[in-house]
């Protein structure tokens, strides 16, 4: 049997385990094929205005599949972490394809993986009922979901040494270190796709800085930087950006100069996590300079770069001169 992945949203975070997990069971999968133009346009004619930009692009990549594969594997990803959810377009993806492309309901694989009330039991009845697709043998599921979550660990630590999704999934060579660094903030799926996001960190490494992204920092680290919130938020990405924002805030690092926050126009979560770090950036002592960058199917790849290069002399002058956003400390 063969199964096609979409690679747009979730694919860069969980492309390891996925693909592990199916192989395992004697699958054979095909991953769509890296972003491009065609790519993009098919997901914009077929993606309805109210969806944001990756939905549209993760769209193109399901079309692209059509034909090609047995059925479509698109889980339900409700939530991956407890007490906290997905963002509501990610769970409706399914239906979302199901009735755009007229694709018949057995042909998407669209199981429940929720872990918001239950925790790891969710996630594990999810992926039984998966693996019952293809083999009534619940051991043989149970030992491919054992691989898989091993393969899903050494990839998401081979993220944590600095390597990006790109290097791992399409085997592209790694960029050299810079000294300077530049904390890269935004969903996976949008850091993820060097194709939508104008190539935007080998445009940073040309400007001479390297960057650090939210997969390359410690959950455990993660969680504790986001405590500094009276409340975290319900959706588990937007919690690990803000919480990779914050852990540069506290940590005495002289080789970060600056935050540049990639968002996707009409995201509703984007929209609050970005006024959140923006605010907590100017409330530090040594204040950090901040760019929000908004990308849809519009933005131009010039006006990026414009952006992108007056970004690097303000953090180069403010190195310098030791600069803030403030005149005196502000308070606790």
């Amino acid at each position: 049997m063969r199964v096609g992945i979409p690679r747009g949203l979730l694919f860069y975070r969980f492309f390891a385990l996925w693909k592990t997990f199916l192989e395992e069971l004697g699958v054979e999968v095909v991953v769509s094929p890296p972003s491009n133009k065609a790519i993009i346009q098919h997901g914009l004619v077929y993606g309805v205005e109210e969806i944001c930009f990756p939905v549209k692009v993760f769209l193109g990549h399901a079309y692209a599949l059509l034909g090609k594969v047995d059925a479509l594997f698109i889980p339900r990803m409700v939530s991956f972490r407890k007490n906290e959810y997905n963002c509501p377009k990610i769970l409706g993806l399914p239906d979302l394809v199901r009735n755009l492309f007229q694709v018949r309901s057995e042909a998407i694989i669209d199981e429940e993986i929720n872990m918001r009330e239950r925790g790891i039991r969710g996630w594990w009845e999810g992926f039984l009922a998966i693996g019952r697709r293809f083999t009534r043998d619940d051991r043989k599921i149970v030992r491919a979901l054992n691989r898989a979550e091993k393969a899903h660990q050494e990839y998401r630590r081979k993220l944590q040494e600095g390597f990006l999704p790109e290097n791992l999934i399409d085997h592209r060579p790694m960029l050299p270190r810079r000294e300077k660094q530049v904390v890269l903030l935004g969903h996976p799926y949008l850091l993820g796709d060097s194709y939508i996001n104008m190539n935007i960190v080998r445009k940073i490494h040309d400007l001479g800085y390297s960057v650090v992204t939210p997969d390359m920092v410690p959950e455990r680290t993660v969680r504790k930087a986001l405590a500094i919130l009276p409340k975290a938020s319900f959706w588990t990405i937007s919690n690990e950006i803000v919480g990779t924002a914050f852990s540069f805030l506290k940590k005495e690092d002289q080789n970060v100069r600056g935050f540049v926050h990639l968002v996707s126009f009409e995201c509703g979560p984007d929209s609050l996590v970005g006024e959140v770090v923006e605010r907590y950036i100017k409330r530090e002592k040594r204040s950090f300079p901040y760019l929000r960058l908004e990308i849809d199917e519009h933005t131009g790849e010039a006006g990026l770069v414009t952006r992108l290069e007056a970004f690097v002399d303000m953090m180069e002058w403010r190195n310098a001169h030791h600069a803030s956003y403030l005149p005196t400390p502000s308070a606790p």
